[in-house]
């Protein structure tokens, strides 16, 4: 197994198993997101490997990540040493520097990860790696503007676009659905759905489709964004 040395201590890279239960994944970009989401992942017990070419900032994280190195992620070459070829999941979370992000993402396509993440920072970056053949697109400031403009200017109190298409909204039960049932709520035909409920504080749970709704109820509703903040402002 290949070792690489980070400026405070060495360590050793592991490669991931197609056996393993819970594969590793390997974060390629250490900016604010790539840190965010590595840390996540790691409080959530999943092995990240942590990469960047910025050996000051591999550095300053060298004691938040058990396998961190500095590599250049747009050099195939490098990416097979650091086992990406053999790895299930990978996340280039580099954004600002368009070139990098493109040549990682070209890297990592021709590698043949069969499921590959990326951060977009525009419109037409986003198009650039889903050309390439990237499986999913992040925009986590257009996404978060979105999810924030749907709170402010809604009745809703969570909120998630999966696509442009289809949410999910969390909101407290709107006074016109109150005594209907989730089926009847999906009977009207406003396009939307009851999908969970949580009562008097309860936990979440799936909703019976014969049991009226009540005063109060937290509700989580799906469909589309226009339809949900129809629905929760009637």
């Amino acid at each position: 197994m290949a070792e690489y040395s980070t400026p405070r201590r060495r360590r050793r890279l592991f490669l991931p198993s197609s056996g393993a239960e819970s594969t590793p994944v390997i974060i390629l970009g250490m900016g604010r997101f790539g840190q965010a989401l590595g840390e996540e992942l790691q409080s959530r017990r999943v092995e990240v490997l942590a990469v960047d070419a910025d050996q000051r900032r591999v550095q300053e994280l060298a004691d938040d990540f058990d396998h961190i190195v500095c590599a250049d992620t747009t050099q195939p070459n490098t990416l097979k040493q650091l086992g990406v070829a053999d790895a299930k999941r990978v996340v280039i979370a580099i954004g600002s520097d368009l070139e990098s992000s493109i040549l990682t993402a070209s890297a990592v396509v021709d590698l043949g990860v069969p499921a590959i993440w990326a951060k977009a920072d525009s419109a037409a970056h986003e198009k650039i790696l889903r050309q390439i053949g990237v499986h999913h697109i992040i925009m986590p400031e257009a996404d978060t503007g979105r999810r924030i403009a749907h709170l402010i200017d809604g009745q809703v109190t969570d909120f998630i676009e999966f696509d442009p298409g289809f949410a999910l909204a969390k909101m407290v039960l709107p006074e016109h659905a109150e005594g209907k049932t989730s089926r009847e709520i999906r009977a009207t035909g406003a396009g939307v759905a009851v999908v969970a409920l949580s009562r008097q504080g309860s936990d979440y749970m799936l909703p019976s489709p014969k049991d009226p709704l009540q005063p109060g109820d937290l509700v989580v509703m799906a469909g589309s964004a226009d339809d949900l903040e129809a629905f929760a402002a009637d």
